[in-house]
């Protein structure tokens, strides 16, 4: 069941003005702005590559094969050239796997992804050497369809300064309905968030 206060206070906010007190309603207004982000937000199969990126092979585009998904983000693939690749989803963050939803969230992954022919565009090579990209699959955003279907957060402190503002504000906005949704991870009145469940794990480990 949809609640108005499950809303990020802004989006409560808003909703005020507009005045959308039912919860129905307000369901529908939030599903809307979320379709009309998405589509704005120019994340087609066919769009041009990010131009922000500024590593050697950032607006590279290639196909390739997925055999292996190794989490929520993290994905094996090999290109048609028989290349391997290691590929991080851009801009989510999903759950561990040792924490809430993290398996779930890789199991959807693979469910979508597995021996599937992917597009792939890199924006950004990551500090493990991991190329770091969007991918899409018979035109389906997968990274966009890991946040709303609640299988991962939309990672803004990266995501903000150098994700294009159209596909920040299409991210930010499936977060939220999935969130107003409570699906998948948002099940969970406060879920935590993976990059805190990082700090915990490397605070915890012995010195």
């Amino acid at each position: 069941m949809f609640r108005l206060k499950m809303l990020p206070l802004w989006l409560a906010a808003v909703l005020g003005v507009f005045g959308l007190p039912r919860a129905a309603d307000a369901q529908r207004w939030l599903h809307g702005m979320y379709k009309q982000a998405v589509h704005a937000g120019g994340t087609a199969h066919s769009r041009s590559a990010p131009k922000h990126a500024a590593a050697a092979q950032a607006g590279r585009r290639y196909e390739g094969r997925v055999t292996d998904v190794h989490d929520g983000d993290t994905v094996r693939i090999t290109d048609t050239d028989g290349r391997k690749h290691k590929v991080r989803l851009a801009y989510i963050d999903a759950p561990e796997i040792g924490q809430a939803h993290g398996i779930e969230s890789r199991d959807r992954l693979r469910r979508i992804l597995s021996d599937k022919t992917v597009d792939v565009q890199v924006t950004d090579t990551d500090r493990y050497g991991r190329e770091v990209a969007y991918l899409f699959s018979d035109g389906l955003d997968i990274n966009l369809s890991q946040i709303e279907n609640g299988a991962a957060w939309h990672y803004t402190s990266i995501a903000k300064k150098q994700q294009l503002k159209a596909d920040f504000a299409a991210y930010a906005a499936a977060e939220a309905y999935a969130q107003a949704g409570r699906t998948g991870l948002w099940a969970k009145r406060e879920p935590l968030a993976p990059w805190l469940f990082r700090k915990q794990q490397h605070t915890a480990q012995p010195q």
